[in-house]
C-alpha cells in the first residue's frame, strides 16, 4: 500500500469534496435526521476554521471538544485540525471526577462545548483555570465567551460572497493562523494532532498524544482491512472511526446514541437506520452489537445491506458472533479488530476463522488473528515493573503466555503528564519503541495472537496464575449465563455470573459448575456468585471492570452470601 502524504490527512475530505461534492459525507440518523455532502462539509469546515480563529483558537492550542456526535462534531474536529489546533477528546461517559483529572493533565487553553458542558466547566472545575478561550455550541447562558454561531456570522462578514456580481475588496484576515485561510500550509507530520484517552477499564484514563503521522498510519492500516469503500454508507458507534470513514470517502452514518450511556439505545431505531440508509459496514463494540443482534434475532430481522461487521473495543465472544451471523446475510464478513488507543489497529481475524480456532483449541483464550502488515508483535515475560530498555532475552519461547508488545507506525507518543505510566508501558529500542499492551497471550505456530486476559486481572491461585480468557471462554454459552467473569476474591478465585432474565439461579450455578468440571483449567473452581449487571468501561460498555467486580465479590464472600 502506497503511503499517503501526511499533509493530506487534514485535506482528504477536501479532495473528496472537489471530486465528488454531492456525495454524502455524513448522515445522522434517529429522530432528527440530518445530512451533509462533502461539498457542504468542506464549506462548513472552511467557515468554521475562520470562525474559531476569530474566537482566538491558535495553532498548537489544546482545545477541549465536548459536543454531541453529529455533523457539527465532525466539522469542528476537521476545523481544529485544519487550524493546527489540538482537539482534546475526553469520553463524556466518564465519571465527573475522571473528566476533571483528564483535563487537569491536558491543561487546555480553549474549551468548546454545548451548554451542559460549559455549566460543568464552571460548576465542576473542568479546565476552568486554564481555558482562556471559551466557545459555546448553542446558546450562551451566564458564562463568558462567544457562541459558535456568532463567530461564524462574524467570519462571513469578513469574507465576500464569491457569488456576488461585484464583490468588494477582501478584508485582511485578523489572524495568520495556518489553515484558517484556505491555501495556507497544513500541519506537518510531527505536529501534535489530538489528545485521546484510554478507556479507563483497568485504571484512571491516560492521555494519549497522537501526532499527524500517527493518524495517517491508523488510516492506512484501516484501509488495509478493506472495511471502507468510497461512497458506501458506514455506521460507526465509535466517533473517531466515523471521522476516519469520512476521510476515506465513505458516508459516515451516525446513530442517535447518548455518548454518556452508549448501551441505553433503542435497538429498533438502530436497526431501522441500518436498513434505511443501506449501511454496508457496521462498526461497534461487542456489548452494543450483542444487544442489536438479540433484538434482530428475536424478531427474525436480517440486516440485508450489511457486507461487513467490524467489532472492536473488547474480544468478540462466540455467543455474540453466533447471534450476529444470524441477522446478517450469509456472505457478510464479521471481523474482530484488536488494538488500543495507543496503537490502533494491531491485528484482525474473520469470524469463521475465530470459530475454527476456538473449536480446535478450547480453553486457549481468544484468537485475535495475525498482526497487520507493518505491525510487529512480540511476547515478553510477565512482569509488573518497568523495563528500562529492550533486550533479546525479554521474549519468551513460542507458544508461552506472556505480555504482548507492539511496534508500529501508529504507536503514540508517551502518556500525557504521566511519566510513571509511560515507564510501565514503553520499552525503548534504539530509534523505535515497543508499547506494552498490558494484555497477556501467546503467538501460535501460524503467527496469530491468542488473548489470555489483562495482565492486571490475572488471578493468583495457589496452583498457579489463572487467566480470565482461558476460563471465561470455556464457560461462555452455558444456558442462563449472559456473561461469566473470573475474579480473585482475596486469595480465592471466584466465578461471577451475570444471569439472563427468567432463569433459575440454582440451575445456572449447576450448569456452570458442571461445565467447569469438564476442563482441567476450571475443574478446581467451586465458588459462584451472581451479579445483576457487570460494571463496564465508559467508552464501549464491553470491558468488564474486574477490579470493581473483585472488590464486590470479596465483600460478598466475607458475608457468606451466594
Amino acid at each position: 500500500m502506497t503511503p499517503v502524504p501526511v499533509s493530506e490527512l487534514v485535506t482528504r475530505a477536501e479532495r473528496w469534496a472537489a471530486d465528488r461534492p454531492d456525495t454524502l459525507a455524513c448522515q445522522v440518523g434517529g429522530r432528527a435526521p440530518r445530512s451533509a455532502s462533502y461539498g457542504e462539509m468542506a464549506r462548513s469546515v472552511e467557515e468554521t476554521a475562520a470562525a474559531l480563529a476569530l474566537g482566538g483558537v491558535r495553532p498548537g492550542m489544546r482545545t477541549v471538544l465536548l459536543v454531541r456526535p453529529g455533523v457539527e462534531l465532525g466539522v469542528l474536529v476537521l476545523s481544529l485540525l485544519r487550524l493546527g489546533a489540538v482537539p482534546v477528546m475526553v469520553d463524556p461517559g466518564l465519571p465527573y471526577a475522571a473528566v476533571r483529572r483528564c483535563l487537569e493533565r491536558a491543561a487546555p487553553e480553549a474549551f468548546i462545548g454545548v451548554p451542559l458542558a460549559q455549566a460543568a466547566r464552571l460548576a465542576l472545575g473542568w479546565a476552568r483555570r486554564t481555558s482562556r478561550v471559551v466557545i459555546t455550541v448553542g446558546p450562551r447562558r451566564f458564562w463568558p465567551g462567544s457562541t459558535l454561531d456568532a463567530l461564524r456570522t462574524a467570519a462571513r462578514d469578513l469574507t465576500p460572497d464569491p457569488r456576488a456580481a461585484t464583490p468588494g475588496p477582501t478584508p485582511a484576515p485578523r489572524t495568520t493562523a495556518r489553515g484558517a485561510v484556505p491555501g495556507l500550509p497544513a500541519p506537518e507530520p510531527g505536529d501534535l494532532a489530538l489528545i485521546a484517552y484510554t478507556s479507563g477499564s483497568t485504571g484512571p484514563p491516560k492521555g494519549v498524544p497522537l501526532r499527524h503521522r500517527h493518524l495517517t498510519a491508523q488510516l492506512d492500516l484501516l484501509a488495509g482491512l478493506e472495511l471502507i469503500r468510497a461512497g458506501a454508507p458506514v455506521l460507526s458507534t465509535f466517533i473517531p472511526f466515523a471521522l476516519g470513514a469520512a476521510a476515506l470517502g465513505a458516508t459516515a452514518v451516525l446513530p442517535d446514541l447518548d455518548p454518556r450511556r452508549p448501551l441505553r439505545f433503542d435497538p429498533a431505531a438502530l436497526a431501522a437506520d441500518i436498513r434505511r440508509y443501506r449501511v454496508s459496514t457496521l462498526f461497534a463494540a461487542p456489548a452494543l452489537l450483542d444487544r442489536l443482534a438479540r433484538h434482530c434475532v428475536a424478531r427474525g430481522l436480517v440486516l440485508d445491506s450489511l457486507e461487513t461487521v467490524a467489532v472492536a473495543g473488547a474480544p468478540l465472544p462466540l455467543p455474540t458472533l453466533d447471534r450476529v451471523r444470524a441477522c446478517v446475510p450469509g456472505a457478510a464478513r464479521v471481523l474482530s479488530v484488536y488494538g488500543a488507543t495507543e496503537c490502533l489497529p494491531v491485528a484482525a481475524i474473520e469470524g469463521a476463522e475465530l470459530v475454527a480456532a476456538h473449536a480446535a483449541h478450547r480453553g486457549a483464550g481468544t484468537c485475535l488473528g495475525p498482526p497487520l502488515p507493518g505491525v510487529e508483535v512480540r511476547v515478553i515475560g510477565v512482569t509488573d515493573g518497568p523495563i528500562a530498555r529492550w533486550a533479546g532475552n525479554l521474549t519468551v519461547p513460542p507458544g508461552t503466555v506472556g505480555e504482548f508488545v507492539v511496534s508500529s507506525p501508529a504507536v503514540s507518543d508517551p502518556y500525557l503528564e504521566d511519566p510513571r505510566a509511560t515507564a510501565l508501558a514503553r520499552i525503548p529500542d534504539g530509534d523505535r519503541v515497543w508499547h506494552r499492551m498490558g494484555d497477556l497471550g501467546r503467538l501460535d505456530e501460524h503467527g496469530r495472537l491468542w488473548f489470555a486476559g489483562r495482565k492486571s486481572e490475572r488471578v493468583r491461585a495457589p496452583d498457579g496464575d489463572l487467566y480470565t480468557d482461558h476460563v471465561e471462554t470455556l464457560l461462555a454459552g452455558v444456558p442462563g449465563a449472559r456473561r461469566v467473569a473470573l475474579v480473585g476474591a482475596g486469595p480465592r478465585p471466584v466465578l461471577v455470573v451475570e444471569p439472563e432474565p427468567g432463569f433459575r439461579r440454582d440451575l445456572v450455578r449447576a450448569g456452570i459448575l458442571a461445565e467447569a468440571a469438564r476442563h482441567p483449567r476450571t475443574a478446581g473452581l467451586r465458588e459462584v456468585l451472581f451479579h445483576r449487571r457487570f460494571p463496564v468501561d465508559a467508552r464501549h460498555n464491553s470491558k468488564i471492570r474486574r477490579d470493581v467486580l473483585a472488590a464486590w465479590a470479596a465483600r460478598r464472600s466475607r458475608g457468606g452470601s451466594r
